[in-house]
């Protein structure tokens, strides 16, 4: 019975997030067209960070009020993982054009996203205290990721008109976006509570849980944002926010809620013995890389072959489970 309540209230909670997230792509696309952002600037701030809210909240809840602060980085390495496979792999398949990503997407996005793996990795396999040192450390990074941002952002307005576009409204998008960050916070929290009582039920680590069933369900914000905007041919905006939400996830998603723990509770004591999980992000990072060095673009056959990386690399991790 247990099993399947909490079955219940992962599925329902799922489905929300969906609608919501549906929505939610729409608004904050308007948003970023209201503000003139430049496609791949929106994708990797605007977009990245409001989709990223379900995979924010998981770290928040699971350090603050579930006390399993691994529950939160397994999520974020989950969602990390899906986001850098599955999400380029559907975008493929539904852009009208070749999905060819801008230099400074690579340069910029990629590469930083990339920086922050290292030091994800570097964390966990070096330091089993975390305290205030490590938040501002993550914090920071992100912060230097910002600055490059803002740069970029005020290069490109200078080129534009000061114009707005007319038929999107300020006090309509708005209230929007907040409510339905709301509906998706609310959500999230009966998610990431379901979750981990079936954990316990099933007698696995929480981790194993976090990875696959929270992450996928938090990812799907970010996915719906990435394959409307490659449906509409905005491919550096599609991808910008893949990398631009992990660079979130990674920095501030686990950042913040390390800031805010310690700051009142103290250092917390990071037990995280699925290290293959990290490696195999590390790695998936660097084969997605690898596909877009020498053109920046993405045929088919690599979508086909991401997207069969991510349903072996999480068959294994269920594997692991019952082990």
């Amino acid at each position: 019975m247990e099993i399947l309540i909490a079955s219940a209230i992962i599925l329902v909670s799922s489905i929300v997030i969906y609608f919501a997230g549906e929505k939610f792509a729409t608004t904050s696309s308007n948003l970023g067209d209201y503000f003139r952002l430049p496609r791949d600037v929106k994708g990797a701030t605007f977009d990245a960070v409001s989709s990223s809210l379900p995979e924010l909240l998981v770290a928040l809840y699971s350090v603050i009020f579930f006390k399993q602060f691994d529950v939160g980085i397994g999520t974020i390495a989950g969602s990390a993982l899906f986001n850098l496979l599955v999400i380029p792999g559907l975008c493929v398949f539904v852009a009208p054009v070749a999905f060819k990503v801008s230099k400074k997407v690579i340069s910029r996005d990629a590469l930083f996203y990339l920086i922050s793996v290292f030091a994800l990795v570097t964390l966990l396999y070096y330091f089993q205290t975390w305290g205030l040192i490590i938040a501002i450390l993550l914090l920071g990074l992100y912060g230097i990721y910002l600055r490059d941002i803002i740069i970029h952002t005020k290069t490109h307005k200078k080129e534009l008109k000061e114009t707005k576009p007319t038929n999107i409204r300020l006090a309509k998008e708005l209230p929007m976006f907040l409510m339905l960050l709301f509906v998706i916070g609310i959500f999230t929290f009966f998610l990431t509570d379901a979750a981990i009582d079936l954990s316990h039920v099933l007698g696995i680590s929480p981790i194993i849980v976090a990875f696959t069933i929270i992450a996928a369900a938090t990812s799907v914000p970010d996915t719906i944002i990435s394959v409307t905007n490659a449906r509409k041919g905005d491919i550096d905006d599609a991808t910008a926010n893949v990398f631009g939400s992990n660079i979130f996830d990674i920095l501030v998603g686990l950042g913040l809620p390390l800031l805010i723990y310690t700051l009142y509770k103290g250092s917390v004591i990071i037990d995280f013995s699925n290290m293959e999980i990290i490696f195999g992000l590390l790695g998936s990072t660097i084969i997605l890389l690898y596909f877009f060095a020498e053109d920046h673009s993405l045929n088919k056959r690599q979508a086909r072959a991401l997207l069969l990386m991510y349903l072996l690399f999480v068959s294994y991790i269920i594997y692991l489970a019952f082990v």
